[in-house]
């Protein structure tokens, strides 16, 4: 995301929001933002994983999970109860990082 995508394109307007939960045994001493340290990346801290579950059964059907991206359009909008429509999404970031960024360099280009 950092180097294919936000340095690649540094004059997107693109927000992207990190939500770390603490799967795998992690606290919020251990959010590594320099990981992402573009300045249009917004770093969360979801100590009760409620994103994650709210995402699994609102964004997309999957139990709660960690390590994926969901891409929504510029003209997205949320209510409480629903998530708007996904423009793409996929895990692992890593493993599906060619989907995420032809997802986003279509937006873009739009």
């Amino acid at each position: 995301m950092q180097s294919e995508i936000l340095e690649t394109n540094p004059d997107a307007d693109i927000t992207v929001y990190a939500v770390w939960v603490p799967f795998l045994g992690g606290s919020e001493d251990a959010i590594d933002i320099s990981v992402m340290s573009d300045e249009r990346v917004q770093h969360l801290w979801d100590e009760s994983a409620v994103t994650s579950d709210w995402f699994a059964s609102n964004a997309f059907d999957s139990g709660t999970g960690y390590d994926y991206f969901l891409v929504y359009g510029p003209d997205a909008r949320w209510t409480q109860s629903e998530a708007p429509a996904l423009t793409a999404s996929g895990a692992t970031i890593i493993g599906q990082s060619g989907e995420l960024r032809a997802a986003v360099e279509e937006l873009l280009a739009s």
